[in-house]
């Protein structure tokens, strides 16, 4: 599986949880927009470095570390939990590797 490929099956599961359009996910400052963010990153970032999900999502690699390294504090608000739990759930029953 390529990059891309991988990109774009975690982003449609990340949309479909929060209900959010893609553009808003990557480029909007609401706060349930950076939310979803932090969330498709933390899980690009189980299977692609940095400098990968950067070129994929429009961002620098600083920025991109900074969005992973804030997940924890992020995954305190109960929907940012319940949809990383779901997305955990997603990338357990997609075996990604093998593709």
């Amino acid at each position: 599986m390529t990059p891309t490929e991988l990109y774009r099956e975690v982003m449609d599961e990340v949309r479909r949880l929060t209900e959010l359009p893609e553009v808003f996910i990557l480029h909007s400052n609401l706060e349930e927009c950076a939310d979803a963010r932090s969330i498709l990153v933390h899980a690009l970032s189980r299977f692609l470095t940095d400098n990968q999900i950067a070129t994929l999502i429009g961002r620098t690699r600083q920025g991109v570390n900074f969005i992973r390294s804030g997940f924890d504090a992020r995954c305190t608000k109960w929907t940012v939990k319940s949809n990383w739990k779901a997305i955990s759930k997603f990338l357990a029953s997609n075996d990604f590797q093998s593709k």
